[in-house]
């Protein structure tokens, strides 16, 4: 699994461009090998020049990764989308509409619509119950939020240390529900207890190569 990114730069690297925005969307949400709705075979799925869509190999049903998202109907690029909540994630305290609107070089009316759909969406797809289940895959990450804080030490040099930072621990379903929760760091007597109590029986976890992790099985039990 991925490691989400920490920094601007990360983030850019990451996502350069909005083709790699709907890559992303497409892989998080089908993947190759998902079964086509319309002629129900597992199908390897090709990325349609024209639109937001990809085509399947068989009947060449399309898949429109940003239908059921804020994006759905959006003229805004994706990758303004993604750094919008980008910013939210890792800023503590929100983002305002004009921080938005200045960081991204869109009107105010916009951003206002993309923090008000943000917002939302991140409050219905934080889930209550337990995600995944017999036989679905939940894929588990966790990253750092919040700023560093540099001092000076006594021979004049400064250094960072990592102070105001905060743990957030994800549990992505995939096809389905999120849920995250704060956790105290990624050690694994902390890790391992949030995905015995979120994670339901007979999933099928993905993980990063954190070691904290090593203890799991292929399988929720």
């Amino acid at each position: 699994m991925t490691t989400k990114p920490q920094t601007i730069r990360q983030f850019f690297q990451r996502f350069p461009n909005d083709e790699t925005c709907l890559q992303h969307l497409f892989e998080v949400r089908f993947g190759q090998g998902f079964m086509c709705p319309s002629c129900e075979r597992p199908s390897k799925w090709s990325r349609i020049k024209a639109e937001r869509a990809y085509s399947c190999q068989w009947c060449g049903h399309h898949l429109h990764p940003t239908v059921g998202t804020p994006f759905q109907q959006t003229r805004t690029p994706l990758q303004l989308w993604f750094y919008a909540i980008f910013l939210f994630t890792t800023t503590r305290n929100g983002v305002a509409a004009k921080e938005l609107q200045r960081q991204l070089g869109v009107t105010y009316k916009t951003a206002w619509r993309m923090a008000d759909l943000i917002r939302k969406h991140m409050a219905d797809v934080d889930a209550e119950e337990p995600v995944g289940g017999p036989g679905k895959i939940v894929e588990i990450d966790e990253t750092m939020v919040g700023g560093s804080l540099r001092f000076r030490r006594g021979d004049g040099q400064s250094r960072s240390q990592r102070q105001n930072k905060t743990f957030v621990m994800g549990m992505l379903e995939r096809d389905g529900k999120v849920l995250t929760t704060i956790v105290a760091d990624n050690r694994k007597h902390n890790l391992l207890p949030k995905v015995v109590e979120h994670v339901a029986p007979g999933s099928i976890i993905n993980t990063d190569e954190l070691r904290s992790y090593r203890a799991l099985s292929e399988d929720r039990d």
